[in-house]
């Protein structure tokens, strides 16, 4: 078991909430804490990329990217599930029938957010209870740091004006559900986020996925958690929006960047689903490197590697010109 910190018992944290922290972080192995961490990180600011190279590339991918554009999704029978050799028990596989849909090109960012706070005024859960959930460069674990929230990502003195189209953090599930209600959308069922992570394709147990902590092809931890990360994707916290190879639908971020919020129950009443892991997820503290994998957290709390991204269901206009436009069945020759 893990060894609770100091700070949380002075805090008297729930240990719902302390399970949710490994959770989110995916399937973990506890390290020593003896072992040095490098320090370097602690002088990392919110939305800037250590690596020069990285955040060039990154602000010019972004800046290219239809901020605004959300990505059709094809009904149908799927088959989802965690295929791979460390499945959790929670994700078996199996048939599901979707309706088609559409799904944001990319997780809500701050930009996006300031606006539905400006045009509501909007107080969101960390705001209104006063801290949440932080993991900050050079420590060794998380922390209930007061006076953080989707403003101040890293705590007190910390901002996102330099990360203004990076993903929104510290958001809770009731923030991200009200921001989806006022821009006419909802959040997608956690079906319907796989499906889309996969592409659109059904999960299979012959599929591999590549490892973005070896090939930095997403925004994970590269390295030991917490004692160094290596940073070949070029970030240390969130990158912006669209800075990585989207999927075979045009999505961005599926996986890495910031778990994402979905709508249904992990455990009714208690946990909410997230999907797609994090900037946190180090190979020896995250499995969640699959489009399978399930994450959960109790919906109240707010972290600063978790966002979301939105969805909708076709209006009765939409589905009558998808019908019309759809190719005629096949009819087998005799």
């Amino acid at each position: 078991m893990r060894k609770i910190p100091r700070k949380v018992l002075r805090w008297r944290v729930p240990l719902a909430i302390l399970a949710a922290i490994a959770t989110m972080a995916g399937s973990v192995v506890w390290l020593e804490r003896g072992q040095g961490v490098d320090s370097t990180p602690a002088g990392y600011r919110w939305g800037e990329a250590p690596d020069d190279d990285a955040a060039r590339a990154g602000a010019a991918h972004a800046s290219t990217l239809e901020q605004e554009t959300m990505v059709l999704v094809l009904g149908g029978e799927y088959v989802i599930g965690d295929e791979g050799p460390s499945a959790q028990k929670d994700a078996p596989m199996r048939r599901v029938r979707l309706d088609s849909f559409y799904i944001d090109r990319h997780e809500v960012t701050n930009r996006q957010f300031a606006e539905f706070v400006a045009a509501t005024k909007y107080v969101t859960t960390a705001e209104r209870e006063g801290g949440g959930w932080l993991y900050r460069g050079g420590e060794k674990d998380w922390a209930y740091v007061k006076g953080a929230n989707w403003r101040h990502p890293l705590g007190p003195g910390s901002s996102i004006q330099k990360a203004m189209e990076h993903p929104v953090v510290m958001v809770a599930w009731a923030d991200a559900n009200a921001y989806a209600k006022w821009a006419g959308k909802r959040l997608p069922t956690e079906a319907e986020w796989e499906v889309a992570a996969r592409g659109a394709t059904s999960a299979s147990a012959e599929q591999t996925h590549r490892n973005p902590s070896q090939d930095g092809s997403a925004n994970v931890w590269q390295g030991t958690w917490p004692q160094r990360n290596e940073m070949q994707d070029g970030h240390f916290y969130t990158a912006p929006a669209g800075s990585f190879t989207p999927n075979a639908l045009g999505l961005h971020d599926m996986i890495g960047n910031v778990w994402e919020w979905t709508a249904d129950w992990y455990a009714p009443g208690k946990t909410r689903v997230a999907r797609g892991g994090s900037w946190f997820c180090s190979s020896n503290y995250c499995g969640a490197y699959r489009p399978g994998f399930r994450g959960k957290s109790p919906p109240g709390n707010a972290f600063n590697n978790t966002g979301f991204r939105c969805a909708r269901s076709l209006t009765a206009k939409e589905k009558q010109k998808h019908l019309a436009q759809a190719p005629d069945p096949e009819v087998e020759k005799p």
